[in-house]
């Protein structure tokens, strides 16, 4: 066993009883990184191989995700890694990443996205919900789909953890209607029953002036004059960072209304209208005022993986599962 440096990453590599050793020119063809598993699951059974226009060739991988392989010879084309379960009922989905031509410069990164997810909290805590990425993130319309991704980076688009729980204040603008102490308690009863069937906190009360000074947060307001019963604006950054959002009904009666207020509130948040289930961002809700099961786990990934992606600086996650 030795150690080896790829990238900003080291790791041991092994050689199985009766392989040869790679020498220093092997050596030269590295390729590895880290497989993180978005429900902190087990690994085992996971397999990690890189084609190029010459051949594929397996990794070796470790408990903790760290794998290394090694091409005989400088690849000639660009390099993919397959990451995948060979298991007869797979616990991950499949993950597929391209990358430039030659020998990779530094560490990959990959969360990898499990097939089913546990509820953690909340009133679905425990259940177990299968996990379709591709239902996720077909588009809506013109629009996002439940999962919403950066054109850019391709990451999930949501607030970082430090901005939890959000700061929300009503909008004081010359033309906003009055919003009556009445008003904002039924609002604050949606925001809470948000929280709690997410199974996190969420939100919490902020002054005009917080918000207004350009600090992280949510504006709710009323406007009579949009024919629509509510809509939501986002303002995020490349990699995904949500850090104002504005979120707009046509009527006071709205605020408490749990099919518009919560649904809004999901789109401040940072998730958009799906097909894929039963759902309170659904187009045909009837019946569903608060979010489902499936709308939970989905909302609970999400964030997992998004939060895994900042933390160990994973660029590769949602679009290399759903390609």
């Amino acid at each position: 066993m030795r150690m080896i440096a790829l990238g900003s990453v080291a790791v041991l590599l092994a050689v199985a009883p009766g392989r040869p050793s790679m020498g220093p020119a092997a050596a030269s063809y590295l390729f590895g990184g880290r497989i993180i598993a978005a429900d902190d699951g087990s690994l085992d059974g996971v397999h990690v191989i890189a084609t190029d226009a010459r051949g594929t060739y397996e990794a070796l991988i470790d408990s903790s995700g760290t794998f290394v392989g090694s091409f005989p010879t400088q690849p000639s084309s660009r390099v993919t890694l397959r990451v995948f379960s060979d298991s007869a009922a797979p616990r991950y989905h499949t993950s597929v990443v391209t990358l430039a031509p030659g020998v990779p410069g530094e560490a990959t990164r990959i969360v990898l996205l499990p097939r089913q997810w546990r509820i953690r909290g909340g009133p679905f805590d425990g259940r177990e919900v299968p996990i379709d990425p591709a239902r996720a993130t077909t588009r809506y319309g013109d629009g996002p789909g439940y999962w919403r991704l950066s054109r850019r980076s391709g990451r999930a688009v949501t607030w970082v953890a430090d901005s939890f729980p959000v700061r929300v204040a009503f909008r004081h603008a010359s033309a906003d209607p009055f919003v009556s102490p009445n008003d904002s308690i039924r609002f604050w009863d949606m925001a809470t029953n948000l929280e709690r069937v997410l199974g996190r906190r969420l939100f919490r009360p902020a002054s005009f002036e917080d918000v207004d000074a350009g600090g992280d947060g949510i504006f709710v307001a009323v406007n009579p004059r949009m024919p629509a019963a509510g809509k939501t604006f986002i303002t995020y950054d490349g990699t995904g960072r949500i850090y104002e959002a504005l979120v707009t009904v046509s009527r006071n009666a709205y605020l408490g209304d749990s099919r518009v207020a919560v649904h809004e509130l999901l789109h401040a948040i940072g998730f958009g209208h799906t097909r894929g289930w039963g759902s309170i961002m659904g187009p045909n809700a009837d019946g569903i005022d608060s979010p489902t099961a499936e709308d939970v786990a989905y909302a609970q990934l999400l964030y997992a993986i998004s939060q895994l992606q900042r933390d160990r600086e994973a660029p590769f996650g949602i679009p290399e599962v759903t390609r």
